[in-house]
């Protein structure tokens, strides 16, 4: 009798791994080819869709030797967990600047507000992002790669000034409740194709988050307050 091959199914570390590009572009030659590579990527997702893209159709359309772009992903889909990994980092980071900056001049729950309209539009304005995240959020592959930016943004979100005061451990498990929480909402907007149903899930997302952080920063907040009026009349004085 034949035997049954077993398959073995990856690991998401192995399956990010297997998708990682093959190479950094160390030279500023490499990594304008690279660029492109991942520009000429975002153009065909908005304008033919997932089904139609092909490696050798990016490397036509970015005139660029198909072997030149295998030198740096292995495949289409390494191709777009990367043009996913730099929307993630570009979100992120404008996300915990801008919180961080708006609590500055406004109370936290208005920043906090602004950073997810801001992060919102920001995923809902990118077609291939869209159109990313809906082929592939299921694969190992994405849930990997989304999961390692998760805990980079928590440990950025708990840097945060006024979240910095919460205690260690309330902290650390907060930053991550939130973006768990917010992330599914926010994969529910996205998945929607009413405007309207969308919108009202963003703010629902808003305000569960809100009331979920409001224990821990209302206090930290009312503090605040009180300390920059005692410096200020410190300073009168």
């Amino acid at each position: 009798m034949p035997t049954k091959t077993r398959s073995r199914k990856r690991t998401p570390v192995a399956e990010l791994r297997r998708l990682s590009p093959r190479r950094l572009p160390l030279q500023e030659r490499a990594r304008k080819r690279v660029d492109r590579i991942l520009d000429v990527t975002v153009a065909l997702l908005a304008k033919q869709g997932l089904d139609a893209l092909s490696t050798a159709g990016i490397a036509e359309r970015a005139g660029i030797p198909i072997g030149s772009v295998y030198q740096y992903f292995p495949s289409k889909e390494a191709i777009l967990v990367e043009v996913a990994a730099r929307k993630f980092q570009a979100v992120d980071t404008a996300f915990a600047a801008g919180f961080s900056r708006d609590l500055e001049r406004m109370p936290w729950r208005r920043a906090l507000e602004r950073a997810l309209d801001a992060s919102v539009t920001a995923f809902r304005s990118d077609p291939a992002y869209v159109a990313v995240w809906r082929a592939a959020r299921s694969s190992e592959a994405f849930r990997s790669l989304a999961s390692a930016y998760d805990a980079r943004f928590a440990a950025a979100l708990e840097s945060v000034p006024l979240i910095a005061r919460i205690p260690a451990a309330r902290r650390r498990i907060a930053a991550r409740t939130a973006i768990r929480v917010a992330n599914t909402l926010l994969d529910a907007a996205l998945e929607s194709e009413d405007p309207r149903e969308a919108a009202a899930i963003v703010r629902e997302m808003k305000r569960v988050l809100v009331s979920y952080l409001a224990e821990d920063l209302d206090s930290l907040e009312t503090g605040r307050s009180a300390r920059a009026l005692a410096s200020r009349a410190g300073r009168g004085g």
